[in-house]
């Protein structure tokens, strides 16, 4: 779906766009690292958490304001699928340009386009964006924008994303339904080879024998 070969109903042709077509830096000041309420972006597209530290900041470092609903993610590990989407809950919350954000502008389904660069095959095919020393290597947003992807029409984003959408939230309860038999199975065993729990076994047929 994300790449196009499997279709919603007859939508027009997908068409090239880059990037900077789709999302707009935002550079809102913030505050000085020694106060800064922080997030970060988790690897592998696994969201993006309030960032929590045992030593204040310098408060040289500036931080610049996210907004839920941005997009952001880690100049540091681009290569790492960490891309993210600002929850309501972090809204108000500062990073450095380390971690930029983006506005989306119009025509974008926010859930469509993360779902399109989370994949493990958009952020490897970019493997020679990246600068610097091969344990700093990053991707600066002006690379970034510059990159094209083929992108539906807006009606058809939202198809896309509500159809990944179910399928995860699926994937969810069954993940739950996984953790409780395991859970139980596990409270089961303890009780069986401690003895608490005993098994009963069938009595003996001595009719059988008489």
């Amino acid at each position: 779906m994300l790449g196009g070969r499997k279709r919603f109903g007859n939508f027009s042709a997908w068409k090239p766009k880059p990037l900077s077509e789709m999302i707009r830096e935002s550079r809102v000041v913030g505050s000085g690292g020694h106060v800064a309420k922080k997030l970060t972006v988790k690897l592998y597209g696994k969201g993006v958490v309030g960032k929590s530290e045992k030593r204040l900041g310098s408060e040289s470092t500036q931080y610049y304001r996210r907004s839920a609903g941005q997009f952001i993610y880690s100049k540091l590990d681009f290569l790492n699928g960490a891309f993210g989407i600002v929850p309501d809950s972090l809204d108000g919350y500062e990073s450095t340009l380390d971690l930029p954000a983006f506005d989306f502008l119009d025509g974008v389904d926010p859930r469509w386009f993360l779902q399109h660069v989370s994949r493990e095959a958009f952020y490897v095919a970019h493997l020679g964006l990246a600068n610097g020393g091969r344990k700093a290597r990053r991707v600066n947003p002006t690379d970034l924008l510059r990159i094209s992807i083929k992108v539906p029409c807006l009606e058809e984003q939202v198809r896309i994303a509500d159809a990944i959408d179910l399928m995860q939230a699926m994937v969810d309860i069954h993940d739950r339904q996984l953790v409780l038999l395991r859970e139980e199975k596990a409270a089961l065993m303890s009780q069986l080879l401690t003895g608490k729990r005993r098994v009963k076994l069938p009595e003996p047929d001595t009719e059988a024998h008489a």
